[in-house]
Parts: C-alpha cells; sequence; structure tokens
C-alpha cells in the first residue's frame, strides 16, 4: 500500500511516497506540466515493495513539497540539494538512488556528491545527464523535446491532459490514469504551468541546456563510485538511444539496456522489465541499507 507523507527539510515542506520495508531505493521523477513522484513511479511503489523500501519524492516545485515563494523556476542543478536533506532527513545511507529523465541529472550528481550515500545508481531515458551527438543530429532530438514539452499554449485541461499521457503511454493502467489525474490537479491548482511558460533561456536553448551536465557531472564521472544501471526507451524520439550508448561508455562501472516498445516513460511503459533489472541487478551486487 502506498502511503503518502511529509517531512521538512531545511524548513521546505517535503512530501513524498512510501511503500514497502527492505533495502532503501530513492525516486526521482522527471520536470515538466504535472511531474511527480507518485504518478511517476506507481509501478515500481507497488510491485517492489515486496522487497523495498520504495520511495519516491515530490522535488522542488512539484507535487506536494512547497513551491519557492518567488514562484521562479528552480532547474535541475537546483534541486540537487533538496534531494540530499531528503535522504538525510529520513536517516538512509547507501541506497539505491533511481532518476528518470531530469531526475536522472539530479541522481547523478547527489551520487558524485555524496558517494556515502549513495551505493547504486539507476538512470532511466537520462538526456539531462548524457551526452549530446555535437552535430546536426543533435536538431533532430531537441525538435522532439521542445514538441513534447511545449508550454507556449494554453495549459490543458485534465482530459486533454490524461489523453496525451494516453497517446503517448505504450502500457494504459487505470493506476497510472489514476495518480497522473491526482497530478494534474494538484499542478494545476499551484500555478505550476505558469512557471513553466516562463522559463530561461538555458532551459529552451540546445547549446545551453547541455552546458549543467558538461559542468557538474562529465567531469566528475571518473570519481563516480556507485554501481549504475542506465535503462533506455528505443522509442522515444527526444532520447535516442544512441545517447545513452555514449553515457554508458564515460561511465566505467555501468550496465546498459535497452527496452524496445516503451517511450519516454519506460518505468512505466515497460515497468516489468525495469522492475525485473533493479531486482535482479540489487541482488548481484548486496549492499546494507537503512
Amino acid at each position: 500500500m502506498i502511503s503518502e507523507r511529509s517531512i521538512s527539510v531545511s524548513g521546505i515542506g517535503t512530501s513524498y511516497y512510501e511503500s514497502g520495508i527492505g533495502e532503501p531505493i530513492v525516486s526521482l521523477h522527471g520536470a515538466g506540466f504535472g511531474a511527480d513522484g507518485k504518478s511517476s513511479f506507481v509501478r515500481q511503489l507497488n510491485d517492489l515493495s515486496d522487497q523495498f523500501r520504495v520511495i519516491a519524492v515530490d522535488q522542488l516545485q512539484c507535487g506536494g513539497t512547497d513551491y519557492p515563494a518567488d514562484q521562479k523556476f528552480v532547474n535541475r542543478l537546483g534541486r540537487v540539494d533538496h534531494v540530499i536533506g531528503f535522504i538525510e532527513a529520513l536517516g538512509l545511507k547507501q541506497i539505491t538512488l533511481v532518476g528518470h529523465s531530469e531526475g536522472s541529472f539530479v541522481a547523478a550528481r547527489v551520487a558524485i556528491l555524496r558517494p556515502d550515500i549513495v551505493s547504486r545508481l539507476v538512470l532511466l531515458t537520462a538526456s539531462s545527464v548524457s551526452p549530446a551527438y555535437g552535430d546536426d543530429r543533435d536538431e533532430t532530438w531537441w525538435q522532439a523535446y521542445t514538441e513534447a514539452y511545449d508550454n507556449s499554449s494554453p495549459m490543458p485541461s485534465e482530459e486533454e491532459y490524461v489523453a496525451a499521457w494516453r497517446k503517448s503511454t505504450r502500457a494504459y493502467g487505470q493506476d497510472v490514469e489514476e495518480a497522473k489525474r491526482e497530478a494534474y490537479r494538484r499542478a494545476a491548482a499551484r500555478g505550476q504551468y505558469e512557471i513553466l511558460q516562463s522559463l530561461p533561456e538555458e532551459e529552451t536553448n540546445l547549446r545551453l541546456y547541455v552546458v549543467l551536465q558538461q559542468t557538474h557531472v562529465f567531469p566528475y564521472l571518473d570519481r563516480l563510485r556507485a554501481e549504475t544501471l542506465i535503462i533506455w526507451s528505443k522509442n522515444d524520439p527526444t532520447v535516442p538511444p544512441d545517447r545513452g550508448i555514449k553515457l554508458a561508455k564515460l561511465i566505467k562501472n555501468s550496465d546498459f539496456h535497452l527496452l524496445n516498445n516503451a517511450g519516454h516513460d519506460v518505468q512505466i511503459d515497460q515497468s516489468e522489465a525495469v522492475n525485473r533489472l533493479i531486482r535482479h541487478w540489487t541482488a548481484k551486487s548486496p549492499t546494507k541499507g537503512n
């Protein structure tokens, strides 16, 4: 059973979801309107809870976690310290840290900064932390990305939001739809869409967007001590598989898996395969957690 809870992290009311007991898995969702812990990881919260303590946190400016008073956009680098504080507030050490999409940047940066609290790292369709091609191929995936996360139009209705998700998913289910509807209502009520309509240029310009991983991740990957599992979607035009392979080559202690018939939310579309990979991988390299 999934429980919604709240904890103060340096004075920030932080919402998170939890199920199960055992070794802790902390999961970090991506960005975009309606992104939150439960809707991103409901199938891990439900299906891995027989073996693990599965935790999905709402990062800054998402879900039920406090928004900054000035309502200004917080980028992925700005979410790192909050996640570290959250892990410390729960008293966790030597965790498996999972990051999806932009959450993968946060997860990688946390693992670089705090090897004492992260022993394993799972990166899911991790465009925000993977290398660009450095040639014309970047324009193709960046165009797909900007189209997928276009906030220039008026905010969609709840039904439009859910219909767009149904169209994009490869594995529809009532479990995810209910979580998506909850996430939509909370994001709409808190003005998240308006914040995303005023993104700074570094979030909308390809050459500026990749600077964060070039500056804060790539130079430190040789220090990354966490064993790393990289799981990629074959059918997501915003994150071509070759970029995942390039990332895997940069991380010495990593395994790479490419899953077919999966869009951007690989942990939803291929939840059984993703969960099976996590189970097998953790059993292969056991560690102690709190």
